[in-house]
C-alpha cells in the first residue's frame, strides 16, 4: 500500500524526466530508510539554488530555496514547494544533461536526519512545520512556513530557530560550499564529468539525422489541408536556415498542444512573408485570398464599423497562417462566440534588460501567491523573450465586460507595485522601468492581444513561447532553450500537460476579490 502511494506521489516527478538520458534515479526501486532522512542538494541549473528535501511517507518532500539556508533566525529564505522526489534521489550527485529538466550540476550539500515534535503531515497541510535537523552542516531547530497558510500557494519561508546552533555572523553556504559525499564543489564536479555518479548515462543525447529537405517537403505535402502550399523552401529565419516548410512542420507537430489555447479566439498575426529580417507587419483582419481554414469573426471597431477578424479551428488553420508567412500568433482574451466576455487574464512580467532571470522568476512566483490568496489558480509560460506570462482562466459572464476585466488586472498589478515600488512598476514608460519589472496589465483590454502558447517569435533563434510548470520555473528553466527545433522533442517526452486543467477551470471574479483589492465590484 505504501509503495503504491509513493508511486502515485512520484508520477509528476517521472513525467518531467527522460531516464534514458538523465542519470537521475527513477524511483522504481524502493530504498530502505529509517523514515526520517533529509538532504539538501546544491543545484547549478539555469540559476543556482538549493533543493531542501525531507523524507515523509516514502518520498522526499521538496522545496527550491534560491538563496540557500541561513543560520541567522532573522533571515527568511523563500522556499518554493516543488514535486516530490524518490528516496534514492538523496544519493544523487552528478550532472543533469543540458536540455533536460533542471539541466546542470548537483552536489549533496548536506544530509542527515530530521524530527518533528508534532504530526508533520498536519504541519504540511496547515503550512507550518517546526523540526530539528541533525546534519553535517545544519543542526538545531528550523521552521518552514507557508506565506499564505490558508491558501493554496506553495511559497514558503525557511528560517532558523533561535537556539545554540543559530549564527548571525557566518554565511554557511559561502563557508561550506563542498559536497558532504565527495568533498568537491559544484565547479569541480562540472569540470570533471567523468567521475560523477552514473555519469555514463549523463552524456549528451545523440540525435538521429533529421529528414532532408526533400523528405520534409514530401511529408508536409501529405498534410490534409484543403489548400495549396507554396514557397516551402523560402527561408524565414536566415540565421538558422529555417524554411517555411520547416515552420509548417513545427506547427503540425505542436497543433494538438497549441489548439486548445488558440482555436476560436480572435487573432492578430505578425507576418514576415520574405523572412524575419525583411519588413514584417501586424495583421488583424481577414484579407482577400486567405486560405479557407482561416475563418471570419465579425467584430465592431471603436468607430462602429463591423470588420472581419481572423480565427482558426484546427491544424489546417494553423498551417494556413504559416502559409501566409506568419511568424507570431497572438490571441484575444475571449472566444469568438462571445467576444465581449473575456475569459483569460494575462499579466505580462516585462523586465528591464539588465535584470537577472531569477528576479523575473521569483516575481512570477510571488504573483502566483497573490492570486492564490484571492482564490485564483494561475499558470505560467515563457514568452520567447526575457519575460513571463502569468495566465489566469476566468469564468466569463455577461456582468464582466472588458473595462472591469482590465481594471481588475490593473488592481492586482498595482498591489504588487504598492508593496514593492523598488521592484515593480505599472508605468509603461521606458524611463520608469529602469531596474524594475513592468507589470503589464494592458493586455487585458478589448482588442489587446498576447502571444499564444507554442507560437514562435519573429526573433533570432526562432524562440517559442512555452507553457511550463511552476516546478520547472522554480528549478531554473532556461527560456532560451525553447525553439522550434527543441519544443517538439520536449512535447514527445512529456507524460503530462504542463497546463493540465487550465481550459476546464472556471473561476469567477467575486465581490470578495474586488473588496480585497480595494474596489467595489461589478454591477
Amino acid at each position: 500500500m505504501a509503495a503504491r502511494t509513493a508511486a502515485k506521489k512520484l508520477a509528476k516527478y517521472r513525467s518531467m524526466r527522460d531516464f534514458g538520458v538523465t542519470g537521475e534515479p527513477s524511483g522504481e526501486r524502493a530504498r530502505g530508510s529509517r523514515g526520517n532522512s533529509f538532504v539538501i542538494q546544491k543545484h547549478a541549473a539555469r540559476r543556482l539554488h538549493y533543493d531542501f528535501r525531507l523524507e515523509l511517507d516514502g518520498v522526499l518532500l521538496s522545496w527550491s530555496v534560491p538563496k540557500g539556508p541561513s543560520l541567522s533566525p532573522r533571515e527568511r529564505r523563500l522556499a518554493v514547494r516543488t514535486e516530490d522526489h524518490p528516496l534514492d534521489y538523496a544519493d544523487f550527485e552528478g550532472i543533469i544533461p543540458a536540455g533536460q529538466y533542471g539541466g546542470g550540476t548537483v552536489v549533496v550539500w548536506d544530509r542527515g536526519t530530521w524530527e518533528s515534535a508534532d504530526d508533520p503531515r498536519e504541519g504540511v497541510k496547515k503550512g507550518r512545520l517546526t523540526f530539528q535537523l541533525h546534519g553535517e552542516k545544519l543542526s538545531g531547530r528550523w521552521h518552514l512556513v507557508r506565506t499564505r497558510p490558508n491558501g493554496t500557494s506553495e511559497e514558503w519561508l525557511l528560517f532558523k530557530g533561535k537556539d545554540d546552533a543559530a549564527n548571525d555572523e557566518t554565511s554557511i553556504v559561502e563557508a561550506r560550499p563542498e559536497s558532504v559525499i565527495s568533498g568537491r564543489t559544484v565547479e569541480e564536479i562540472t569540470a570533471s564529468p567523468g567521475a560523477v555518479w552514473k555519469s555514463n548515462r549523463a552524456q549528451p543525447v545523440k540525435h538521429a539525422p533529421a529528414a532532408n529537405q526533400n523528405e520534409l517537403m514530401s511529408l508536409v505535402g501529405q498534410l490534409p489541408l484543403g489548400f495549396t502550399l507554396t514557397n516551402l523552401d523560402r527561408v524565414l529565419y536566415p540565421e538558422q536556415g529555417i524554411t517555411k516548410g520547416q515552420l509548417i512542420a513545427y506547427l503540425a507537430v505542436v497543433a494538438e498542444w497549441m489548439l486548445p489555447h488558440v482555436k476560436d479566439r480572435p487573432l492578430t498575426l505578425v507576418r514576415c512573408p520574405e523572412g524575419r529580417t525583411k519588413p514584417c507587419f501586424y495583421q488583424k483582419h481577414v484579407l482577400a485570398g486567405s486560405p479557407s481554414p482561416i475563418k471570419r469573426v465579425p467584430l465592431e471597431e471603436d468607430d462602429g464599423e463591423i470588420v472581419d477578424y481572423m480565427r482558426i479551428e484546427d491544424m489546417p488553420g494553423l498551417v494556413a497562417l504559416a502559409q501566409l508567412g506568419t511568424l507570431e500568433i497572438h490571441t484575444w482574451g475571449s472566444h469568438a462566440d462571445k467576444p465581449e466576455q473575456p475569459d483569460l487574464m494575462v499579466l505580462d512580467l516585462d523586465p528591464d534588460e539588465h535584470l537577472a532571470w531569477d528576479q523575473v522568476a521569483l516575481a512570477a512566483i510571488e504573483l502566483r501567491g497573490r492570486l492564490a490568496e484571492l482564490g485564483l489558480a494561475s499558470w505560467v509560460k515563457t514568452t520567447g523573450g526575457k519575460g513571463l506570462h502569468v495566465v489566469v482562466p476566468i469564468q466569463r459572464s455577461a456582468k464582466l465586460g472588458w473595462d472591469d476585466f482590465k481594471r481588475f488586472s490593473q488592481l492586482v498589478a498595482a498591489a504588487m507595485e504598492r508593496d514593492a515600488p523598488d521592484r515593480f512598476t505599472t508605468n509603461m514608460a521606458k524611463r520608469a522601468r529602469k531596474g524594475k519589472i513592468f507589470l503589464d496589465y494592458l493586455r487585458n483590454g478589448r482588442n489587446a492581444t498576447f502571444i499564444a502558447p507554442y507560437s514562435p517569435r519573429a526573433r533570432d533563434g526562432a524562440p517559442v513561447a512555452v507553457p511550463i510548470t511552476w516546478e520547472e520555473l522554480a528549478a531554473g528553466v532556461d527560456p532560451a532553450s525553447f525553439t522550434t527545433r527543441t519544443v517538439p522533442k520536449r512535447l514527445a517526452q512529456l507524460e503530462a500537460d504542463p497546463w493540465e486543467g487550465i481550459t476546464k477551470k472556471k473561476q469567477p471574479i467575486t465581490q470578495a476579490m474586488w473588496k480585497t483589492l480595494g474596489r467595489k465590484g461589478t454591477r
